[in-house]
């Protein structure tokens, strides 16, 4: 019984921690955060895979779930896969990016360690989208700035807590770093480009095995 009490509070002071406390410690402190993110192995992969899915949530929610007088499309017609999906993709893609380029330009940042800079740096936006939600139930429509000003204080807080992570866990200066993120977003464009191209070859082959398979049968069959 007592070591069930022991894990029991070993636990509950584990999520605590990663899902809060260290967090919190980002946002307060970032320099020494990301830093310690790098040299000292905080932080946590499980934590920043569970801000991603909660992330995916709260976004489908921000779709189809806030007050009605914000809503912006249907919420019938929202495809929640589609959506949370889009929130993994974008993610991902973000990451990939800026490892495939810093790879080139002698950046010292796994591909581990910037997905955590990506989700602790989305973290704030996180909870704001939630905040966003909340609200949405509660504003009129002529308070509607509130919520926009949510969301954008979120991207802004993406931006700035991304580029210090980046810069911390690549070892970069100022302009190294600003670099990185250009490069890092021409990377991105390359890559979307060659996965939109590849998706319409793909098309265009499948078009052309079935004309071919139809032409066979009403020929030999």
């Amino acid at each position: 019984m007592q070591m069930n009490k022991v894990s029991w509070k070993s636990l509950k002071d584990n999520i605590i921690y990663e899902g809060f406390r260290f967090p919190l410690y980002v946002i307060s402190n970032p320099f020494k955060a990301f830093s310690d993110i790098k040299y000292e192995k905080k932080g946590s992969v499980k934590a920043c895979t569970v801000f991603m899915i909660i992330l995916m949530i709260v976004t489908v929610m921000r779709s189809s779930y806030v007050g009605t007088v914000f809503l912006t499309k249907d919420p019938r017609y929202v495809n929640i896969w589609i959506t949370m999906a889009g929130v993994l993709v974008q993610t991902l893609l973000l990451v990939v990016a800026n490892w495939s380029v810093t790879v080139l330009i002698d950046g010292s940042g796994s591909f581990k360690e910037i997905f955590m800079v990506a989700m602790y740096a989305q973290y704030p936006y996180m909870w704001l989208s939630g905040l966003y939600i909340i609200l949405s139930h509660v504003l009129s429509l002529d308070e509607g700035a509130l919520l926009n000003a949510c969301l954008t204080f979120g991207v802004v807080c993406i931006a700035f807590y991304g580029f210090i992570g980046l810069v911390s866990v690549h070892g970069f200066g100022f302009f190294k770093g600003i670099a990185s993120v250009l490069l890092t977003v021409v990377a991105l464009a390359i890559i979307v480009f060659v996965i939109l191209m590849l998706v319409s070859m793909s098309g265009e082959l499948v078009s052309f095995l079935n004309t071919l398979y139809n032409e066979i049968v009403l020929h030999y069959f």
